[in-house]
Parts: structure tokens; sequence; C-alpha cells
């Protein structure tokens, strides 16, 4: 019940960010932190920017959970890549790892080709219908077809 509180509260503050125009571009487990009571708290907004009036297009974040359309050149984006991001988190929750770096690979340009190209392979076991159909949905590459990113991006 913890695991979907804190995501729960994730998804809580991802929103409150991108209500208010703000993408906050380097969600990882390693940026998440829970307090005494088991409220989660979202740290290092180092990379976070504005977004109300001019889409960033910078390929900034963490190799293994940016989103395809931040790894494109001069492509702009907004929330949709905290979406991409979250996918990616939640696959390490539960896999260990990133779905980008299955085979250990450090190297930064393996990994953001691997997130352009690399069909992503979910768990068969233990993985709920539901709990897949989240996965799938967040870690679409098309942002339109993204989940929380339906006809915008």
């Amino acid at each position: 019940m913890l695991f979907y509180a804190s995501e729960v509260g994730v998804i809580l503050g991802l929103e409150h960010m991108h209500n208010r125009y703000v993408v906050y571009r380097d969600l990882k487990p390693a940026n998440i932190l829970l307090d005494e009571n088991g409220h989660v708290r979202v740290s290092d907004l180092g990379l976070a920017c504005d977004y109300s009036k001019k889409k960033p297009h910078a390929s900034v974040g963490t190799h293994g959970y940016m989103a395809p359309e931040v790894l494109a050149k001069g492509v702009a984006y907004d929330s949709s890549a905290d979406w991409f991001s979250l996918g990616c988190m939640l696959y390490k929750l539960l896999k260990g790892h990133s779905p980008f770096r299955q085979h250990k690979s450090k190297d930064k340009n393996e990994i953001d080709k691997m997130t352009l190209t690399q069909d992503i392979e979910l768990p068969n076991e233990g993985l709920s219908h539901e709990c897949r159909d989240l996965l799938e949905g967040l870690l679409k590459r098309d942002v339109p077809d993204r989940l929380g990113c339906k006809g915008r991006g």
C-alpha cells in the first residue's frame, strides 16, 4: 500500500507542477524522497523550467529516464517528458533498472539510442493487467498517444 501511496504522491506532485506550466525534466527514483510519515517529496528542481511562454527544447535530464522528444535535437516539449520519465521510474521500481539499461550499459549514447529505438520489454510475471497498461501508456514514444498527454504534447 505504501508503494501505491508513494506513486500517487509523485503523480500529484507532477500535476501540481504541470498545472503551473513547469516541466520537471529529471524524474528518477533518486529525486523522490519520503518523510518520516511516508509522504512523498519531489526533490532537486534544478532542471525544472517554465514552459508557459516557450516550450523547452534542450536535451537535459538523466539518461535512461529522458523522453524521446527530449533526446531529439531541436524538438520542443512540455510536461509530456515527465510522464515518460514516470514510466521509466515505475519500470525501475519493478525490475531494478530503467527500461533502457537492461544490458547494464553506462554509455550515455547507447542508452539514448535504445530509448529512441528499442522496444520496451515488460515483465511477463508478477505484473497485473492494470500495471502493464499503465507502463505501456506512459512509455509510448509518440507524445499524443502517451498517458497524461492525450491530444496535446
